[in-house]
């Protein structure tokens, strides 16, 4: 950088001389001995309007690739302050995990798929290079520094188990179903008679998963009418209502809807509970970890900015930067 400031020192010396408003448009910002140029500037902000989730103000694009650039080039000072820098070894991991990403068997795949994205390999090493050397420098000022001790994730467990982490009443379920025509008053009666049929012969000591295969007319009818574990509120109101009762009885009464009778079996219940901790934890840890980094960051980011020297050149930009701070 030091080299790339004399050059454009000799430069600016040699050519003719310039306006104040000449040099502005080839400088957007410094950032202490780094400077972020027009084209540099421009070319991020072509490439970040196109992002599906660019925002349709164009002139908040530029401020946020501005703000962006601003912190890349902090993190790089401190890069260099840390003597932290990717490794070959890292940045050939990166692009093999690229090409794996998007199957990209083989090179002539891959040099391909670049030159559609109108990019080189050479040009995306480098920012592999750039990007994995600031990963670095983030790691060791920020992500190593957040505390997730089992106390901390216990409590957000309590905070936040009601709305992450309940479990509904629960089930083991098993049905035999009588369809009918809700305009035929006689097939209703013929249904109805057919699953109380049915209903005898489980009471007689049939098994009831071999009443199913004879009787039943619904979809789980080959699997011994097993819908599997069932949760509250899951099935329709009225066959919910008779599968969770307060009573506890293995087979329920019969229940008539508009155009099916239903006979359940219902074994296994469990009261609505909680997930365990240690189920959820790696859950908790993960969420906790990105709500408490993105404060972390921010704070991070901002006391680099403190110390730093920061100076934005463009009007509009600035005014605006003014005005946030």
């Amino acid at each position: 950088m030091m080299r790339k400031t004399l050059l454009l020192s000799l430069t600016l010396a040699a050519a003719p001389p310039m306006s104040a408003a000449e040099l502005v448009e080839k400088i957007v910002a410094r950032v202490n001995d780094r400077l972020i140029t027009s084209s540099e500037f421009e070319k991020r902000v072509a490439t970040s309007a196109r992002s599906p989730e660019a925002p349709p103000d164009r002139e908040r694009v530029r401020q946020d690739v501005l703000r962006d650039l601003i912190q890349e080039k902090l993190l790089e000072e401190r890069a260099r302050e840390l003597d932290l820098a990717a490794t070959d070894e890292e940045v050939e991991n990166a692009v093999e995990r690229i090409k794996r990403q998007y199957n990209l068997a083989t090179d002539s795949e891959f040099d391909a798929a670049l030159k559609a994205s109108d990019i080189t390999r050479d040009d995306l090493k480098k920012q592999m290079r750039h990007t994995i050397t600031l990963q670095k420098v983030i790691g060791r000022d920020v992500t190593s520094r957040l505390e997730m001790t089992d106390d901390v994730l216990r409590l957000e467990y309590e905070r936040q188990k009601d709305a992450r982490y309940r479990l509904p009443e629960q089930a083991k379920v098993s049905e035999i179903v009588v369809r009918f025509d809700p305009q035929d008053p006689s097939a209703r009666e013929r249904a109805v008679k057919r699953i109380e049929e049915a209903r005898a012969r489980v009471a007689a000591g049939t098994p009831f998963a071999e009443v199913a295969k004879e009787f039943s007319e619904g979809n789980a009818r080959e699997r011994g009418g097993d819908l599997g574990t069932v949760s509250r509120s899951e099935m329709l109101p009225g066959l919910d209502a008779a599968v969770f009762t307060e009573t506890t009885q293995e087979h329920t009464a019969p229940v008539l809807l508009p155009g099916s009778v239903h006979l359940f079996r219902v074994t296994d219940r469990k009261a609505a509970g909680y997930r365990p901790f240690a189920d959820v934890r790696e859950d908790l840890q993960k969420r906790l970890s990105e709500n408490l980094y993105d404060k972390r960051y921010e704070e991070y980011i901002q006391k680099l900015r403190r110390e730093a020297f920061v100076k934005i050149y463009d009007p509009v930009l600035a005014k605006t930067e003014e005005k946030k701070t």
